[in-house]
């Protein structure tokens, strides 16, 4: 299992449509928002996603001015929904976003 925390700026203007997608997605919890664009995120696996590839899915949204990860546990029951794909493994840090948030339910989200 991954759970990453995380640190989200969000334009402001946009934070309703934001906020309207992360709590549809699973594996989401906003733990904190101001109301200001500034969002504090704890994600987890799912069985189709793994929290790294929810992160970077999140993190390419237009919407999003940084994203920050500011935890990380990743423990040897991680999931992977197939183990020869980098994106889904907790180990797959050392790529691109875009490559890690291939094929994740929030890339053709629109917000």
């Amino acid at each position: 299992m991954s759970i990453l925390g995380c640190v989200l700026r969000v334009k402001a203007e946009k934070l309703p449509q934001v906020m309207a997608v992360l709590h549809t997605t699973q594996g989401v919890d906003v733990a904190m928002n101001p109301g200001d664009g500034r969002l504090v995120l704890i994600l987890e696996d799912t069985q189709t996603t793994g929290a790294a590839q929810t992160f970077a899915a999140i993190s390419l949204f237009p919407e999003v001015l940084s994203a920050s990860l500011v935890y990380e546990y990743s423990g040897p029951d991680v999931v992977s929904v197939d183990a020869d794909e980098d994106n889904t493994r907790y180990q797959s840090w050392r790529t691109t976003m875009a490559q890690m948030a291939k094929d994740h339910p929030l890339t053709h989200s629109h917000v």
